[in-house]
């Protein structure tokens, strides 16, 4: 019986590591984070919006950002002129929470360059060039820290183990959580 009991624990144990690793933490898992060949990170997205023309879509996608990128939900919003019509370039600045509870703010700056292009019945979205300035309240100073270097499966992933680091962790599930927000935002946009 002795020997039975901490095998059994051993059997439950793993069990539920399994479950929470391959439940919630599977959106974060190895391989959801896209890197280049250069080591770049850029989450793409094609979304199909069926029926609509380029300029119409570039009219909501216009309309979207307007509403969605301002004070106070971000800290700045740059949009960028560009050549073509239909391309909406911006440079955006926001906060990620970790954590926001009495007595205690834990969260971190992030910034990205925001390029979505129309095309008819398709809208291509680019979130890259991530940064993040992290405990800015820090008299010694605040983390400064590019995406590449801290959310890719190197950084982000115990090897031995599959599963998310604490730290770098926590900048990943943000940002991947951050990226699928802006999507679905934009996909009820088009559908509206």
């Amino acid at each position: 019986m002795k020997k039975i009991l901490p095998l059994l624990f051993l059997m439950i144990f793993s069990t539920v590591s399994a479950q929470s690793t391959n439940g919630e933490d599977s959106k974060y898992a190895a391989g959801i984070v896209p890197v280049d060949e250069y080591g770049r990170i850029a989450f793409q997205e094609t979304i199909k919006a069926d029926g609509l023309t380029a300029t119409e879509i570039g009219n909501k996608v216009s309309d979207w950002f307007n509403n969605r990128f301002k004070k106070p939900v971000v800290i700045a919003a740059k949009r960028y002129e560009s050549e073509s019509p239909n391309k909406l370039e911006a440079k955006v600045e926001e906060y990620i929470v970790f954590k926001n509870k009495f007595f205690v703010l834990d969260r971190s700056r992030i910034d990205y360059i925001l390029t979505i292009t129309s095309e008819d019945g398709v809208c291509n979205f680019n979130m890259s060039r991530i940064t993040y300035l992290y405990d800015e309240e820090n008299p010694e100073g605040a983390l400064q820290m590019k995406a590449e270097d801290w959310i890719t499966d190197k950084e982000a992933i115990n090897s031995k183990k599959g599963t998310l680091k604490k730290f770098p962790g926590k900048f990943r599930r943000k940002t991947i959580d951050l990226k699928d927000t802006l999507i679905q935002e934009l996909k009820n946009e088009l559908t509206k």
